[in-house]
């Protein structure tokens, strides 16, 4: 389902460079032994930036919900026939399988050489990996990139987007997110019991709190926004508005998550129910506000590194993990060496160069056949 130009939002790919890099920094934060980033004399601690750079991924689903849902809502808008599905699923495999399954085959083939983790490329492991279902398959799966988590909620939105965009274009969308959101909360819950109720454990385990069921509300904000985008534009003052607004809001959203520090392992009630909806709102406020006429926001993301971030910033997604996670062969992250946040510095460039390969010759040929405009592609998540 190619996109028409007009959807076209440079202000988005820097913003999904935004959440690339906030990603990135907190893996490379971590391996670089998580030093403090305080500035003393200013008393200004920025250390959550990154400790919960985490948070990237909630914005990778708002953006998801908010671009590909824009076609539906324009075409609903302008009274259109709904965009055709097959067009939609297809360039869904050519944006997302590519570059993925390379991925698979490459650490399959490392794993296989050097004769390491036997149960990552184990045949019916490698085949829930390369099918996207290791999510719900009822046998364990030890992940070969530790990003993949994310992998099957992003695939599993693409079947249900329709009907969401559907339902946020025949009510109100205030209803349809209260709805949304209402679902998720709950199904967190459920979740959470599941960790002192064997019954409800044969159904819903605790670690589906990460799934989509219980992040369903993440992508709905996106697809809600995108409806305000396209329906009524904001003013630049309303714009600007949003923009601040998510920016302070996701803001306070760190710094009362990072003392809580992995608040899912801890299980950490009743604020695991809620954290994600605060923090989807909070990105949704700031994709609302960079989607629109907004000087601020063309400042913050069109300009060239965060759009270059942006065009990359999947396979950057993919890429960073399994490369610096090779720093922990010999010790070069444990100060040995050098001090580790040196060694990490320096494998940073080594990083983005890899993720721009991917993205030039293994993403972008298999855009290009679906025959849609450069700058297009380029937006389309």
């Amino acid at each position: 389902m190619p996109p028409s130009p007009s959807s076209y939002l440079p202000n988005l790919t820097g913003v999904r460079g935004l959440a690339a890099v906030w990603v990135l920094g907190q893996h490379s934060w971590n391996y670089a032994n998580s030093p403090p980033l305080v500035v003393p004399s200013l008393h200004l601690d920025f250390t959550p930036l990154l400790k919960c750079g985490y948070v990237g991924v909630d914005l990778f689903f708002v953006l998801s919900g908010f671009l590909l849902s824009m076609p539906f809502h324009r075409a609903a808008l302008e009274c259109r026939a709904t965009p055709s599905l097959k067009e939609f699923w297809i360039h869904r495999c050519r944006r997302v399988l590519p570059a993925y399954w390379l991925q698979l085959a490459i650490l399959a083939t490392v794993f296989f050489v050097l004769g390491i983790h036997p149960d990552q490329i184990a045949p019916r492991n490698l085949a829930a990996h390369a099918l996207l279902i290791f999510n719900i398959v009822p046998w364990p799966v030890p992940l070969m990139n530790v990003v993949y988590w994310s992998m099957p909620v992003e695939w599993d939105f693409y079947v249900v987007l329709p009907l969401l965009a559907w339902l946020v274009t025949r009510t109100r969308w205030p209803l349809a997110w209260l709805l949304a959101v209402t679902f998720a909360v709950a199904f967190r819950v459920l979740c959470y019991w599941s960790l002192t109720d064997v019954h409800l454990a044969r159904f819903v385990a605790y670690g589906e709190i990460q799934q989509l069921p219980a992040r369903i509300d993440q992508f709905f904000v996106g697809i809600c926004v995108a409806w305000i985008a396209a329906s009524r534009p904001l003013s630049q003052r309303g714009s600007n508005a949003c923009l601040v607004a998510g920016m302070v809001g996701i803001l306070i959203m760190l710094y009362l998550a990072a003392p809580r520090d992995d608040f899912l392992v801890r299980a950490d009630a009743p604020y695991i129910f809620y954290h994600h909806s605060l923090t989807a709102l909070a990105f949704g406020l700031l994709v609302l506000g960079a989607a629109g006429r907004t000087r601020l926001g063309t400042l913050l993301f069109a300009n060239r590194p965060m759009t270059f971030l942006g065009l990359i910033s999947y396979s950057l997604y993919l890429w960073h993990h399994p490369l610096l996670g090779i720093l922990l062969v010999n010790g070069y992250t444990s100060g040995a060496i050098a001090p580790a946040w040196q060694v990490v510095m320096l494998a940073l460039p080594g990083v983005l160069i890899v993720s721009w390969l991917s993205y030039r010759f293994v993403e972008t040929p298999f855009l290009r056949a679906t025959v849609v405009p450069k700058r297009v592609q380029a937006e389309a998540a």
